[in-house]
């Protein structure tokens, strides 16, 4: 049994205190940063919301634990065991007849449980985190706050969208508005006004495309009613959830009944359900790639180029699969190509050397 041994517990209470330093401390540094952009927008009539913070915050920790897990572990890792080579501990440890594979179990826990909470998180807590995070940020648009962006989207339940250059608080109405219904319906406004019940469009101009593909106008109003045109009652909240926001079994689902999806939007679901499925893994993986060069026996460890090497390595491969999304999403590469073949040999290789070693 796991942990019932005193030098077990020691191993991995050594492991967990390292691993919860850096874990914090690079998501406070974090924190600082992202509160330096986003500061006035946690004010509120000019007072600061303590509930604004704590729950943009714990979102932002759930968003990114999925690149922070994996990187506390790796230094853990990487330091305890490090710290046991050179100290003899480890050879003394395997003098009293305990193998390396035995010895690196506590270590195996720790990324089983962080393994195991990324895949909790990707499937009850992360889309929730992430649509709350979303709501925040188009909040931030739609409160007049000033920004850069040149054009904002508004997603519509009925899966249609509304693109627009700003939004005049004062009258609520949007100006320069284009209402995206499909590929072939396009509406262009001049000013919207955003009434849930009486949308109003000011010279409106009515785009549909010809059986030979060009978007020619159909009719041109200077003031109509938008009939169909429905949205959620909260205009800053996003009807339609984006693809990466939606749960694992949400995007099986989707896969299972997979008709009428296009080929693009097939692609970018097949490719978001197989990220979600491998990402949680990468916690495992990096014990398994690191602790070969940690366990090895020398008088003078390279430490500091093995903190190099593996952090290194570590940000290239999460580089490299969010090129892969990147190019799975646009149907380039078949997504299970793009995604599981770098990760599968990867995970080959440092089996191979993690097998070989210990």
């Amino acid at each position: 049994m796991i942990l019932f041994k005193r030098w077990e517990r020691y191993l991995f209470l050594e492991v967990v205190k390292i691993f919860l330093f850096f874990l914090f401390a690079f998501f406070f540094v974090f924190s600082l940063m992202d509160y330096a952009t986003h500061m006035k927008d946690f004010s509120s009539d000019g007072k600061m919301q303590a509930s604004h913070l704590l729950s943009y915050y714990s979102c932002q920790f759930v968003k990114r634990s999925e690149i922070l897990l994996p990187l506390a572990i790796l230094i853990a890792c990487t330091k305890v065991l490090c710290s046991l080579n050179a100290t003899k501990e480890l050879v003394a440890l395997q003098a009293s007849g305990l193998k390396l594979r035995l010895l690196l179990r506590p270590f195996f826990l720790l990324a089983g449980i962080c393994c195991l909470f990324n895949y909790i998180s990707a499937e009850k807590i992360l889309p929730s985190a992430l649509n709350y995070l979303d709501e925040f940020e188009h909040r931030s648009h739609y409160n007049g706050r000033n920004r850069n962006e040149p054009f904002h989207v508004l997603y519509l339940q009925d899966q249609s969208k509304l693109i627009y250059q700003k939004h005049d608080k004062s009258t609520n109405s949007y100006m320069d508005v284009y209402w995206i219904r499909s590929f072939n319906d396009i509406w262009k406004i001049k000013t919207l006004k955003a009434d849930p019940k009486n949308p109003v469009a000011e010279f409106a101009d009515h785009l549909v495309r010809n059986k030979d593909g060009l978007l020619m106008k159909a009719e041109s109003l200077e003031k109509c009613f938008m009939k169909g045109l429905t949205w959620q009652k909260n205009l800053t909240r996003k009807g339609m959830i984006p693809i990466e926001n939606r749960k694992i079994s949400h995007l099986y689902k989707m896969l299972k009944n997979s008709k009428g999806l296009s080929k693009k939007n097939y692609s970018e679901i097949q490719t978001y359900f197989t990220h979600k499925l491998i990402s949680p893994l990468l916690c495992i993986l990096v014990v398994l790639g690191i602790a070969p060069f940690c366990i090895k026996y020398t008088r003078t460890p390279p430490v500091f180029y093995i903190y190099c090497i593996g952090l290194f390595s570590y940000i290239a491969f999460y580089t490299f699969m969010d090129s892969c999304i990147i190019i799975a999403t646009h149907n380039t590469i078949h997504p299970l190509v793009a995604l599981l073949a770098p990760f599968s040999l990867c995970s080959s290789f440092f089996c191979y050397k993690f097998l070989k070693s210990c």
